[in-house]
């Protein structure tokens, strides 16, 4: 369930020693690289379970797609996709519902 996140983690937590390792040998641009990686596997495990959480949060709010098409008052965003446009359609469903994917969210301002 969370396996992806623990590893992504894990993989950081080893990234952080080496790059202790690597201030002690007074490696400077392998430090940095350690740094940049451990960064990158951090912000990527938290992405990972945001996305993991909006997602299950749309499957219990909605049992499919359609039945979140049908909840939408498509009336509203019409009006507002010819005000704002359609970016701004896409931004105010997701402020509305925000566990919405932004694919889902443009398909339905542009099937409009």
């Amino acid at each position: 369930m969370y396996e992806p996140r623990v590893a992504m983690w894990g993989l950081a937590a080893c990234f952080f020693y080496l790059l202790f390792l690597s201030l002690a040998n007074r490696s400077i641009p392998l430090a940095v690289t350690f740094f940049l990686l451990t960064s990158a596997l951090l912000g990527s495990a938290e992405t990972y379970a945001d996305r993991r959480g909006r997602r299950e949060t749309f499957n219990q709010q909605f049992a499919s797609v359609d039945d979140f098409f049908q909840a939408v008052d498509k009336e509203a965003l019409l009006r507002i996709r010819e005000e704002r446009g359609v970016a701004g359609a896409v931004r105010e469903l997701r402020r509305q519902y925000p566990s919405v994917s932004l694919a889902t969210a443009a398909r339905l301002v542009k099937g409009l």
